[in-house]
């Protein structure tokens, strides 16, 4: 490779074909763990790391863009044989470059990689439980917050606020605040609602309102509203699959064009 006999590359060099973005990532980051624990001259490493997360960013938006495509038709990217197939380690090996980036607080690399981590995961959103791509919102916004760009973090975070409440109180006109909420959420979707709450705080130096929840298994009566409030969740999920571009995903899909 040019970046391993000293030359440095530009943009235009790298050469990548859109069909076989993922196996280039996946053998470059092989080497890239390689090279990073061996002698090469920091500077050459350095290259290397900006060739491969550049192919990171562009693979980001070419899944993204096929995904967005077959769900003009209606279906998931993963539902629609030989078309695209993600694969199943690719975002476990995203995780793991990040997490190499961190240990030198490359904050620029790091908001590039979470970001097209964040896109991939809502390319396949659908093969994914919801907690698990509020984490992958989370890294997103926090890398972006951690690289000076504050206004698109605070955006994140206000989306993940709106689709991590629980239901009940969207659902609510929340003109009587003594009434408490019936909360069906999982404790990992509370977990991700509660950062995103702490981060939005802090950045914009306000206090979100107290809302008075309670868990169905808590309290009797909260548990007899739980049958109502899962066939109002269903019906707004059956909605929002109907309307890919509306509600949350659409809205931070969007955050990408």
């Amino acid at each position: 490779m040019q970046v391993l006999n000293g030359d440095n590359l530009k943009e235009t060099d790298y050469g990548f074909e859109a069909n076989v973005y993922q196996e280039e990532f996946l053998e470059g980051f092989n080497l890239y763990k390689v090279l990073n624990g061996s002698a090469i001259p920091e500077t050459q490493l350095q290259e290397y790391k900006i060739a491969l997360t550049f192919l990171v960013f562009k693979m980001g938006g070419f899944i993204k863009l096929l995904a967005d495509k077959t769900m003009q038709q209606g279906v998931y990217l993963s539902q629609v044989e030989n078309v695209y197939k993600v694969n199943p380690s690719l975002r476990s090996e995203l995780q793991a470059f990040i997490d190499l980036l961190k240990e030198t607080d490359d904050v620029q690399a790091i908001a590039n990689v979470s970001a097209a981590k964040a896109q991939i995961s809502l390319s396949v959103g659908d093969l994914l439980k919801k907690h698990e791509i509020g984490q992958d919102m989370l890294q997103f916004a926090r890398g972006y917050e951690n690289a000076g760009l504050k206004d698109e973090a605070i955006r994140i975070y206000r989306n993940i606020l709106s689709d991590f409440e629980c239901e009940s109180v969207k659902l609510s006109s929340n003109l009587f605040s003594e009434i408490a909420h019936v909360d069906t959420r999982t404790d990992e979707e509370i977990e991700v609602f509660e950062a995103a709450k702490k981060r939005f705080e802090i950045i914009t130096g306000t206090t979100l309102p107290e809302i008075k929840r309670v868990k169905p298994d808590a309290d009797a009566n909260a548990q007899k509203l739980v049958e109502k409030i899962d066939t109002q969740e269903i019906q707004t999920k059956e909605e929002e699959d109907v309307s890919y571009n509306k509600g949350f995903w659409g809205k931070l899909k969007g955050f990408f064009r």
